[in-house]
């Protein structure tokens, strides 16, 4: 498998592994090593392919409209907003990219399950925090196999 590439967005600073560390002690977690990675290598940049098909549904494409970064919390594409402020999201798992429709991809920070990405649907899980099943669909074991996994897919569902 190739490895992705992404686009440089020259609006987002760079992640330093102070700010990564910083962001782990607001947390109260340390980061999966691929997804503190991807941080202090690209910091929020897209990948260059954003498509996935949904795991268990047969025509159902989704795409990352929007990676997060560690950027000041005011700012729209913040990893910080989600220790600021509740998104309904449940405790442990972080917000790591949009569908921009309204629905997260999630990293989680738990023991059990550290590293695995998740999707939310907010038409099924509503946001609620202590909700870990309805509504979330299993995307990958890990950030890299995540984002290696990302193809580019037409309206038809074809490369």
């Amino acid at each position: 498998m190739t490895e992705i590439t992404f686009i440089p967005d020259s609006q987002i600073p760079e992640a330093s592994e102070g700010k990564v560390r910083e962001f782990e002690q607001l947390l109260g977690a340390r980061l999966p090593d691929d997804y503190r990675n991807y941080l202090l290598r690209h910091n929020g940049e897209m990948p260059c392919k954003t498509d996935y098909w949904m795991p268990g549904e047969k025509n159902w494409i989704e795409s990352v409209a929007e990676m997060y970064a560690l950027i000041p919390a005011d700012h729209p594409q913040s990893l910080n907003q989600f220790i600021i402020e509740d998104y309904g999201v449940p405790s442990g798992w972080l917000p790591i990219a949009n569908s921009g429709y309204g629905d997260f991809t999630v990293i989680s920070l738990l023991e059990e399950d550290q590293g695995t990405i998740y999707y939310l649907f907010h038409e099924e899980h509503g946001y609620d925090p202590t909700e870990r099943d309805r509504g979330v669909y299993r995307l990958a074991s890990n950030f890299n196999v995540w984002i290696n996994s990302l193809q580019e897919l037409s309206k038809n569902g074809q490369s």
